[in-house]
């Protein structure tokens, strides 16, 4: 292509593109490509050995779960001190909230008969909460999943009905 006495080149597309964290990888090959292989281990995000500090350690399913409960709580305990709700009223628009399920029977701020600054700040609050809460629980589930979907493979492996992946690369 020519272009005001300038030869413009078309180029083939990239056989590298960017991941949702920024990383380039290869369109044809998932794994990593070698030029990362300074910074991180190839090795199974779970196999871990106590005295190798590079391994990546799991976190454990019930910890998620009582950082989420325990969130869920303390907003529970936040909303009955400011809204006069029952506590389990409050807990329940703690965790319908959170999962952006969303009923729209529980609002905060709609019974407050002062509407002055205070509940402008206590808006700002609850979006604050609301916000990090959202993050939290996603941030749960992605550790979670993960967890689970090791745990399977695992299984799978023993029982046969995966290969591993070093009978699979020697092939």
């Amino acid at each position: 292509m020519v272009f005001a006495g300038k030869r413009l080149e078309v180029m083939a597309p990239s056989p590298r593109i960017m991941s949702p964290l920024g990383f380039a990888v290869n369109r044809q090959y998932p794994r990593r490509s070698t030029r990362y292989s300074d910074y991180h281990d190839d090795a199974e995000p779970y196999d871990f050995d106590d005295n190798n500090p590079d391994h990546i350690k799991p976190v454990p399913i019930w910890l998620c779960v009582l950082l989420v409960v325990s969130y869920i709580i303390m907003g529970a305990f936040l909303f009955k001190s400011w809204e006069n709700w029952e506590f389990p009223d409050s807990a329940y628009f703690c965790f319908i909230t959170l999962t952006t399920i969303g009923f729209g029977d529980f609002v905060p701020a709609q019974r407050v008969m002062n509407k002055g600054d205070d509940t402008k700040l206590r808006i700002w609050f609850c979006s604050l909460y609301l916000l990090f809460g959202i993050a939290l629980l996603a941030m749960s589930f992605n550790l979670v999943q993960e967890e689970v979907i090791s745990n399977v493979k695992t299984v799978a492996r023993h029982l046969g009905i995966i290969k591993d992946e070093d009978e699979e690369e020697s092939e």
